[in-house]
């Protein structure tokens, strides 16, 4: 046990030289850079990258990029950095503050379709519903951000929304849909859900495996958080509770470090049962008054009402886009429709025309189906004018009536004279056609 110990405890300090070697990579990369929006996207990729051990710097950096994507212009660096932005204050337990941040994002980058970054902001949001315990409406969130991802390509988001869905399924306890998410994530990226499998084999019981799995997902660049406490709770359901108490230490201790409060909740209400189940009364109590004091910080009513109202907002405004979208689609199916009749009269002219100079048609045809045409092109103009005139009447059957009996009074002497014209011209001159043939 204490080789398998002293195993995950190397994968961590490699993990950890990893990251810093990735993060001076990208101040080294900064100051050499020359253009402001190569700076800005510099600056994101640092904010990201130091957000969760440094949420203090990590705000820093992201309003310096803020504000220099505003004096230049740069709109989707603008929705970029509000988005940088919401992750350490979400760290820090400041939902409403995340929320509001991401939000904003949300709308711009609706507004300048910028479909990397409207997907970022919904797997966002999805996190704001996740935390809260609002599953189904995080995995609406996540599963809308993961469709933008697929139509854009983008894999690695696309692995990282099927993670989050699939702790949603994990936290509703559908074990097969958050299964399938991992195999869905492995199809994708061609990497294992350390993290989702390792909570799904424990939850069958099979420590050992979750251990293994685990144990990878420290190993592996692709796991975002380490699974410390979830190997606690491994060790500790297999007895050996000297592992169970180091790990559970060492996620306080990380959660602590990055002021990552739900962490620090989760793992010290961890610590406080863990030492009340032993007897260790003192020591229960010091980290029970933890997990409350933060839990309190969290989750105090005012931040709850924020949320809510945030919320109750958001549903609204993507109530009113989907219904906006309904009829986008309904006005272009319309539109697809009157086209395609346009299309299908001038057709219909040109054959009556065609057919009507030579010698297959008969008189009859000619009177019949000169009639139908007419009638045709007068029903679809009546059908073009009916939108506009009933907004102009205010869809009053007082008014459309009586500028519907105009316009007949107008239109039915033209379309009778119409019809002896045409006809007449028409029959006219295929009696002569026939004649000349004769």
């Amino acid at each position: 046990m204490k080789k398998t110990i002293l195993i995950l405890a190397a994968f961590f300090l490699l993990s950890n030289i990893k990251a810093q070697t990735n993060i001076d990579s990208l101040k080294l990369l900064l100051q050499k850079e020359k253009q402001d929006t190569g700076k800005v996207i510099l600056l994101s990729g640092l904010t990201q990258a130091i957000s969760f051990g440094n949420p203090d710097t990590a705000k820093l950096l992201a309003m310096q990029a803020l504000t220099l994507s505003q004096r230049i212009g740069f709109k989707k660096g603008i929705a970029t950095c509000l988005t940088d932005l919401g992750y350490p204050y979400y760290l820090e337990g400041d939902y409403p503050k995340a929320t509001d941040l991401w939000l904003q994002a949300l709308k711009l980058n609706e507004k300048i379709n910028y479909k990397a970054g409207q997907a970022r902001s919904l797997n966002a949001m999805g996190m704001i519903n996740n935390i809260q315990g609002e599953y189904r409406p995080a995995i609406d969130y996540y599963s809308k951000a993961k469709k933008i991802n697929e139509e854009i390509g983008n894999k690695n988001e696309i692995r990282i929304n099927l993670e989050n869905i699939g702790s949603c399924f994990f936290a509703l306890k559908l074990y097969d849909s958050a299964r399938h998410c991992a195999q869905e994530i492995y199809e994708v990226s061609g990497r294992e859900a350390f993290l989702l499998m390792g909570n799904i084999f424990s939850a069958a019981g099979q420590n050992k495996l979750a251990l293994e799995y685990y144990r990878l997902g420290i190993q592996s660049k692709y796991t975002t958080n380490k699974p410390f406490l979830p190997i606690a709770k491994v060790f500790e359901n297999e007895g050996q509770l000297d592992s169970a108490l180091l790990y559970a230490k060492r996620a306080f201790e990380v959660a602590k470090h990055a002021n990552f409060l739900r962490g620090l909740t989760t793992s010290s209400s961890f610590l406080s049962t863990f030492y009340e189940n032993r007897g260790n009364v003192d020591s229960a109590f010091f980290y029970l008054k933890i997990a409350k004091t933060t839990n309190d910080s969290v989750f105090s009513k005012e931040k709850i009402n924020k949320l809510k109202s945030y919320g109750f907002d958001e549903k609204l405004r993507q109530i009113e886009m989907e219904a906006a979208q309904l009829k986008a689609e309904e006005e272009r199916n319309h539109n697809l429709q009157y086209a395609a009749i346009a299309v299908a009269l001038i057709s219909f002219l040109i054959l009556f025309f065609t057919l009507s100079r030579s010698i297959i048609v008969e008189t009859r045809f000619i009177e019949f189906f000169g009639v139908l045409g007419l009638l045709a092109l007068f029903e679809f103009l009546n059908l073009l004018i009916h939108p506009y005139l009933a907004h102009a009447t205010n869809d009053s059957p007082v008014l459309m009536l009586l500028v519907l009996i105009g316009i007949g009074a107008l239109l039915v002497p033209l379309h009778h004279r119409l019809e002896k014209w045409i006809t007449k011209i028409m029959v006219e001159k295929n009696k002569k056609i026939r004649l000349e043939a004769a």
